[in-house]
């Protein structure tokens, strides 16, 4: 499902909550000196990594939160939460929060959940990818007439790699979209011949380079081409809460966020890898042959990208991309993306 095709579900959960009041929603204020809960999305495998160290290390706890993982495995399946009131904070990419508020979601980023962008293009070892070492546009041209695994058909890794050909000077007929899910399912059927390349995300990339049984051929995270997909780097997942949150419960979000930047710098530290790989795998194990070493690969690979802090420009060129691929019908002011408190 695209982030455009989204009407359908957005506009149940908003005719849902239309009416609404604050007094009707579940109250979250607890006795004095007890901690608050926020329950916030995470995703099977590293996941919501800043909030599962804050969790861990008590910075949560230490500025009175409750802080709780709640795992949606779906970036519009957790927007869709956020706004039945099912979560307090989401974490998607903005393409997500920009089509829900366009469809009147009242939504606010309170910071970046990761910066990364985990977007990558895989091919098997035995499929010819001669232009590789040339980057992109000349590596698009290997997989002319290829079988591509795309998450699910419409999503925004498939617009991604049809722009991605575009820009190179061919079309989405020269290809076959084949949807083969997440990277375990997506590397599976890679490795079986199933399709030819995958567009996919980390830890599809630890996968191929533990295994060895395939390459990746484009990184949106290095490669400074197109520029249209590069300048969205910075901004590849958010916090998003919704408007009456921030307002209603605004020094919970400041709490929330100052826990956030203590993780980061906990993380960002190299002295506490090991320490950081350690929480990652209490919350998931990747359970394969050879699952330690994919797991550290992809931490590894991932961890520049966990900081707190919002890239407006990043912002700016996602709502700016959405436009160019005709997800939106007119402009989108990018200033209005984020909690006027955000770092």
């Amino acid at each position: 499902m695209s982030d455009k095709v989204l009407s359908a579900g957005f506009g149940l959960v908003l005719a849902a909550t239309a009416g609404l009041s604050i007094c009707c929603l579940p109250s979250h204020a607890s006795a004095q000196g007890k901690e608050e809960l926020v329950r916030i999305q995470d995703y099977p495998g590293i996941g919501n990594l800043l909030y599962r160290i804050a969790i861990r290390k008590g910075f949560c706890k230490k500025r009175g939160l409750d802080c709780q993982l709640t795992s949606i495995p779906a970036a519009p399946l957790g927007a869709q939460a956020l706004l039945a009131n099912s979560i307090d904070v989401g974490l998607f990419p903005p393409s997500v929060q920009i089509n829900a508020m366009v469809k009147g979601a009242r939504l606010k980023a309170i910071g970046s959940g990761a910066t990364r962008s985990i977007l990558l293009i895989a091919a098997r070892n035995d499929v010819p990818t001669p232009s590789a070492e040339k980057g992109y546009p000349a590596l698009m041209w290997d997989l002319k007439g290829k079988k591509i695994g795309v998450p699910s058909r419409g999503t925004d890794a498939e617009l991604q790699f049809v722009f991605l050909a575009q820009k190179a000077g061919m079309k989405a007929a020269d290809f076959t979209f084949v949807a083969v899910g997440a990277p375990n399912t997506s590397h599976g059927a890679l490795i079986s011949r199933q399709v030819d390349a995958s567009i996919t995300y980390e830890p599809s990339g630890a996968l191929c380079e533990v295994t060895e049984a395939c390459k990746v051929i484009y990184r949106g995270a290095t490669s400074p081409e197109p520029k249209e997909i590069f300048d969205t780097s910075g901004a590849a997942s958010i916090l998003v809460a919704t408007q009456d949150t921030v307002q209603e419960r605004a020094r919970v979000i400041d709490a929330l966020i100052a826990a956030g930047k203590e993780a980061e710098e906990f993380v960002q530290d190299p002295a506490n890898f090991d320490e950081v790989l350690a929480i990652s795998e209490s919350y998931f194990k990747f359970d394969m042959p050879k699952g330690r070493e994919v797991a550290i690969a992809a931490l590894r690979s991932l961890l520049p990208g966990y900081k707190i802090g919002l890239n407006r420009p990043a912002l700016a060129a996602v709502a700016n991309f959405l436009l160019i691929m005709k997800q939106l019908d007119m402009p989108f002011d990018a200033s209005l993306i984020p909690y006027e408190k955000a770092p």
